[in-house]
């Protein structure tokens, strides 16, 4: 069900955690008919703080309930039932899509840890955090910290920026003087080859559950037991 942020896209979702009701809200406000990446981080950050997924993010039966469809191949979980999508289908993620999330997320998350460590700077250390493009608009970072995607800062030190690359480009084009910061800001790039650092598979390997292997990285996240 995943696809582009639209009118009817689930763009974010909570679960109550006493009854585990699903509230969706959709862009437009129109039924739903598919998720886009930050109704993905709501509802991963959801299901795991309301019990539903460990900390592997697997699915569990007894907690799911009768949301959770074991088909031929794979179990899914069901967000929205068919009487009220748009596509007159269930809308539900799988443990595939899951799976797929947690190794993404602890991608990302290593990727920063990685980069800021090289350079002699905790992530603890930062404090403004800046989140690009249409996802970093809607993206919600106690979300995105609830499941170890963004390190555990103080809220207020995430700025979204919108879309920047397009923003730099109009800079550029509308003034000159912006050329000799670009080459000021290309003459202080390093490359850094990750998939060949060591160290990045082992933090990568760590960051594979939910928040983190090490939950100390992540002292705002409260999980579940």
């Amino acid at each position: 069900m995943g696809m582009m942020a639209g009118s009817g896209v689930i763009d974010h979702i909570s679960i109550n955690p006493d009854n585990r009701k699903f509230e969706i809200q959709t862009i437009d406000h129109k039924p739903p008919k598919g998720i886009c990446g930050s109704g993905v981080i709501d509802l991963a950050a959801c299901l795991f703080n309301s019990g539903m997924i460990d900390i592997r993010g697997k699915l569990i039966p007894e907690i799911c309930g009768s949301r959770l469809k074991k088909g031929p191949d794979i179990p899914h979980l069901v967000i929205v039932p068919s009487e009220k999508s748009a596509t007159g289908s269930d809308l539900f993620i799988s443990q595939a899509d899951l799976d797929s999330l947690v190794r993404s997320k602890a991608a990302m998350y290593t990727i920063l840890e990685t980069l800021t460590s090289s350079v002699g700077v905790m992530l603890n250390e930062i404090s403004d955090f800046y989140v690009a493009g249409t996802f970093g608009s809607f993206i919600r970072p106690e979300s995105a910290i609830s499941i170890g995607m963004i390190p555990d800062l103080p809220l207020e030190n995430y700025q979204s920026l919108g879309n920047s690359s397009l923003g730099g480009a109009k800079m550029v084009l509308t003034s000159p003087d912006y050329q000799e910061e670009i080459d000021r800001i290309r003459d202080q790039i390093t490359y850094l080859e990750l998939n060949v650092n060591q160290d990045f598979m082992n933090r990568f390997s760590a960051a594979k559950f939910i928040p983190h292997t090490n939950t100390s990285l992540f002292p705002s996240v409260k999980i579940p037991g």
